[in-house]
């Protein structure tokens, strides 16, 4: 009897475990909504708000019914709340990536923006006519975010804020749920961290010139030389890993020693890559410098970057009478930026983001170094610009025909400052010579050989 009545209680527990098990729900799916953003937003502290970043909210069932046993499950719509620091950041834009595999957009499609944070709403049909399954991550949305002034404007170091999911946002308050056959199923949030991090883009203003000026002793007025302010940017964010700036305009001053020289003109050479010339291009010349100020866009229709260094303006310089005249040693004199030029005075700045950064300068230090006589080409024994048989001749017919010559550098091949057979030999060499070199300089321009004792009073081809 005793072993009776224990086989009737265990059937009757097993019909018990039976029904209950039968009773039991089947488990919810499981999804989760991960928020990518990127890691590290860079951005100018004199305008925080110029800066801003995208956030793509992504939804997956990373597990469905049954603890993985059921169907991926048939989506119907969502819900969720998205909140952030409303000190730091505010949301500019919205765009939803959820349509139908054949690219029909939602039924319904509702946001909330707040200051501290968004909600949506979304049912994708009615009538239930489509649906979506997300056993592979896919984006509900893609959210833009400014930032803002404030905190962010005075930092000096970087400021990690958070993106996570809310369920206090909205009247009434919206929840995180994906729709499962007309039931809510709880998202599970993912938050992202964001580090927002100032950055001040760094310029370098350089002048590109002659080192080195010469200029004819009796008559230093009639000399001229240029200089091309460039730009540079010389430092990216993330040590070097960052995007170039988009310039937007610049402002400085080169000044001179104006006792040694005059500007005679300055061109600008800012222009769109489509040739758009700039809204505001300013150019002033004064006695001791000149100043340009730029804006390319009071719209904002267009920008620059300065990977590497592009020419701002071209300045062109002569050469003043006076202490140089007569001269017989080396000035030296410098052409340099400044702050100090124009009423009021024009800052050295560079604007990217509508804010404005003090660039690095580089100044030009040169020598204005007088000579006597003429210019010449060597080797150009006939001074006619080109260097060509008749040169040659010309050599052999000043040292054996007593033909006359106003330039004997000019004859000097070998630089040694007599003229003799072995010149016109290196001049035809020179033509005829496999492997021969060219004439040393000043060739196949104009210049001068201050080390040469020889003369040249008059070169036709050179000033």
């Amino acid at each position: 009897m005793k072993n009776r009545n224990h086989s009737l209680l265990s059937l009757c527990m097993s019909m018990l475990l039976l029904v209950m098990t039968q009773a039991l729900p089947a488990q919810d799916p499981v999804f989760e909504l991960t928020i990518s953003a990127p890691g590290d937003v860079y951005y100018n502290p004199g305008s925080p708000t110029a800066s801003g970043f995208i956030a793509s909210y992504i939804l997956q069932e990373t597990q469905t019914s049954g603890g993985g046993t059921g169907a991926v499950a048939e989506v119907s719509g969502y819900s969720l709340g998205v909140a952030h620091d409303s000190t730091l950041l505010a949301v500019d834009s919205f765009l939803v990536t959820s349509v139908s595999t054949t690219g029909i957009y939602p039924d319904f499609d509702q946001e909330g923006i707040y200051a501290d944070g968004f909600t949506m709403g979304v049912v994708f049909c009615f009538t239930g006519c489509w649906v979506l399954n997300y056993d592979v991550p896919a984006p509900l949305v893609e959210v833009g975010y400014q930032l803002l002034d404030g905190p962010l404007g005075t930092a000096s170091a970087a400021t990690t804020t958070i993106l996570e999911t809310s369920e206090n946002l909205g009247q009434p308050p919206v929840t995180n749920v994906a729709v499962v056959n007309s039931a809510s199923i709880p998202m599970q949030g993912v938050p992202a961290q964001v580090n927002l991090i100032p950055f001040v883009p760094e310029f370098q203003l350089s002048l590109e010139t002659l080192s080195t000026v010469y200029y004819s002793e009796a008559n230093p007025a009639s000399e001229a030389f240029s200089a091309d302010v460039m730009l540079q940017e010389v430092l990216l964010p993330g040590g070097g890993t960052g995007e170039y700036s988009e310039v937007q305009g610049a402002s400085y001053g080169v000044g001179h020693d104006d006792a040694l020289m005059q500007i005679t003109g300055v061109t600008s050479q800012v222009s769109a890559l489509d040739g758009t010339l700039a809204d505001f291009d300013e150019i002033e010349i004064l006695a001791n410098g000149m100043t340009h100020g730029l804006v390319f866009s009071f719209l904002g229709s267009w920008s620059l970057s300065y990977e590497t260094a592009d020419a701002l303006s071209t300045i062109d310089y002569q050469l003043l009478s006076g202490s140089l005249t007569g001269s017989s040693t080396p000035t030296a004199t410098t052409l340099e930026f400044t702050d100090t030029l124009g009423d009021p005075p024009v800052d050295l700045a560079v604007v990217t983001d509508g804010a404005s950064n003090a660039p690095t300068v580089f100044n030009s230090s040169l020598d204005l170094v007088p000579f006597t006589g003429s210019r010449f080409i060597r080797g150009d024994a006939t001074q006619d610009a080109n260097l060509d048989l008749a040169d040659g001749i010309g050599v052999l017919s000043y040292l054996f025909l007593g033909e006359p010559t106003t330039c004997l550098k000019a004859m000097d091949m070998d630089q040694s400052n007599h003229v003799s057979i072995s010149d016109g030999v290196q001049v035809l060499c020179s033509l005829f010579c496999p492997g021969s070199p060219a004439p040393s300089g000043p060739y196949p321009d104009c210049g001068v050989d201050l080390n040469s004792t020889l003369t040249c009073e008059s070169f036709n081809a050179c000033p």
